[in-house]
């Protein structure tokens, strides 16, 4: 019976030393996620009440000479305050290599 007792004391050391610092994590984590939300919050606030204009820049299409066909099926023609490199952005999460080496890209 002894021997049961000594079982169940490191079973139960063995899910404390686990357990604990899982546990840690999981809240630092959870903390982290929330501050992020509420910075994120902040930011978005921010932007939308920026009283400051929005410095003027040629659109692609006009800068590139697109037809009106080619400009309808663009995305960034359909998102149209953002630059085309911010369009490409928000729609797919990344910048196109083509950007790089693009003029409007470049002398934005």
């Amino acid at each position: 019976m002894d021997w049961l007792a000594s079982l169940a004391a490191v079973a139960a050391l063995f899910a404390l030393r686990l357990g604990v610092p899982l546990l840690i994590t999981i809240l630092v984590g959870h903390m982290l996620s929330r501050l992020d939300a509420k910075w994120q919050a902040r930011e978005q606030e921010r932007l939308m009440h920026d009283s400051s204009p929005a410095p003027e820049i040629p659109s692609c299409w006009e800068i590139r000479g697109c037809d009106p066909a080619q400009r309808e099926k663009c995305p960034a023609y359909g998102l149209r305050p953002l630059p085309c490199w911010l369009a490409w952005r928000r729609l797919t999460g990344r910048v196109p290599e083509c950007c790089f080496d693009c003029e409007v890209f470049l002398t934005a």
